[in-house]
């Protein structure tokens, strides 16, 4: 007799030959991206355009940037960056009403820093625009509730799209931009930002999208190790017993020793035979695990896809990569690329939008409106102080007391021997002899460097 596909199966034999009771746990990870539909509004039968299976794809995104450490890593970084110290500008008056852009006494910065994680994250992010007597509002909202109306023009806000048809009266239609909507006095309208891949027209995809299954086995590791802790590293084994038992049976010994010995995740596989009559005593063998290594590499492969699929810098997000430590000036080169290549183009997108909304609304110019970029190591590591300092500010600044002239020679000249006998070489190496004496000494007689 056969139970559910994938599960234990029990083959009958007949008497005093043996029963194997065989267990599968493997599951079937790969998913690939949802295609949009093609088809128009005229045959949709919801009013919305759905985007993935169930239209819960921004769901199922949402629960992966929470399962996988790299991952996660990595979209926390990519928004901090976008954000940086936040936004800037020289115009007072700007300046004082992006301290305050809605009811919730958010900031601009507040908003861009959770749309631009959502686009991080979702491939798409949503920004509502409200205008009334005498004000502009701004809100982030949640890429997840978001999907685009069939008609291409509006999108739809649902706290919960899988039940959505259940409960219509809980959805809001909102313009896209350009276009509000009127409600009394109050306009509202939504700016829909989406990371462009071809053959998506309504929705964007998340720059990362060619690791998703990557990233899903990476969780799937996650949940191995922690099974396997919780049932004590157990090894697979096989259980012979020796008794005479009906098929009812085995099946309720099974499954109290599956209960007792494995977890959630079954990670521990015990294949059971049960034999009937004679032959001896019950016997368990060990199966020594000798997939440490091959389980090692594939996290390794699924790390180094999940970091290249996001163009992404290990040392960036604090990832330890094997013989990749890097300094300061390496790291400082990567933050350079990133800020090039990634970070800069969703920046400049979501700067864009909030000058056009500004001028056009409300008269303002935002023309030197900008995000304060923040290297994620100080700048100071690769400079020589000497280089701009004089000795005396250099005492001034470390509060020590000023040099005479006979002392401040003498230094002069004790500094030009040690230099002589050294040279620090830009990365931090100290090499032997310098041919720097002649010069640096010039540069203290001449008071260039006192």
């Amino acid at each position: 007799m056969s139970r559910k596909k994938n599960q234990k199966q029990i083959i009958t034999q007949t008497k005093k030959s043996p029963k194997i009771l065989g267990y599968s746990f493997s599951k079937d990870l790969s998913k690939e991206a949802p295609k949009e539909t093609s088809l128009i509004s005229t045959t949709l039968r919801d009013e919305w355009i759905p985007f993935g299976k169930n239209n819960l794809f921004p769901q199922e995104l949402s629960e992966l940037s929470r399962a996988a450490s790299t991952h996660r890593a990595i979209l926390g970084t990519k928004t901090t960056f976008s954000i940086g110290e936040g936004l800037r500008t020289t115009n007072k008056a700007l300046r004082s009403l992006l301290e305050d852009v809605n009811v919730y006494g958010e900031s601009m910065d507040d908003v861009a820093k959770k749309v631009l994680s959502d686009y991080w994250k979702l491939g798409n992010g949503y920004m509502e625009v409200v205008i009334g007597p005498g004000y502009i509002n701004f809100f982030h909202q949640d890429g997840t509730t978001a999907r685009v109306h069939k008609d291409g023009k509006h999108i739809l806000l649902h706290p919960d799209w899988e039940h959505a048809r259940r409960y219509p009266d809980n959805m809001r239609k909102i313009p896209m931009y350009p276009e509000y909507s009127k409600e009394g006095e109050i306009s509202r309208s939504i700016v829909h930002f989406s990371d462009y891949e071809s053959t998506y027209y309504y929705y964007g995809m998340p720059d990362y999208c060619a690791a998703l299954d990557h990233i899903r086995i990476a969780n799937q590791i996650g949940v191995f190790n922690l099974t396997r802790f919780k049932n004590g590293f157990m090894p697979s084994a096989i259980v012979e017993l020796n008794a005479d038992m009906g098929e009812d049976e085995a099946q309720d010994f099974i499954d109290d020793a599956v209960a007792k010995l494995t977890g959630a995740g079954d990670n521990s596989k015990i294949l059971f035979i049960a034999k009937n009559g004679d032959g001896d005593a019950t016997n368990v063998q060990i199966i020594n695990d000798t997939s440490d290594g091959s389980f090692m590499e594939l996290q390794k492969i699924t790390n180094d896809n999940i970091i290249s699929a996001h163009r992404w810098n290990p040392a960036l997000s604090g990832i330890q990569v094997a013989g990749q430590l890097g300094n300061n000036q390496q790291i400082l080169t990567a933050y350079d690329i990133a800020m090039s290549t990634v970070i800069k183009e969703p920046q400049q997108m979501f700067l864009k939008c909030i000058k056009k909304i500004l001028k056009m609304e409300r008269g303002i110019s935002a023309s030197d409106l900008r995000f304060y970029t923040k290297p994620p190591v100080s700048l100071l590591g690769t400079i020589n102080p000497a280089e701009f300092i004089t000795i005396r500010e250099g005492r001034e600044i470390f509060h020590l007391p000023e040099l005479t002239d006979e002392e401040l020679a003498a230094l002069i000249e004790e500094k030009s021997s040690k230099k002589e006998e050294t040279h620090t070489m830009p990365d931090g190496t100290v090499m032997p002899g310098s041919s720097h004496k002649e010069e640096s000494t010039k540069k203290e007689e001449d008071g260039t460097n006192n």
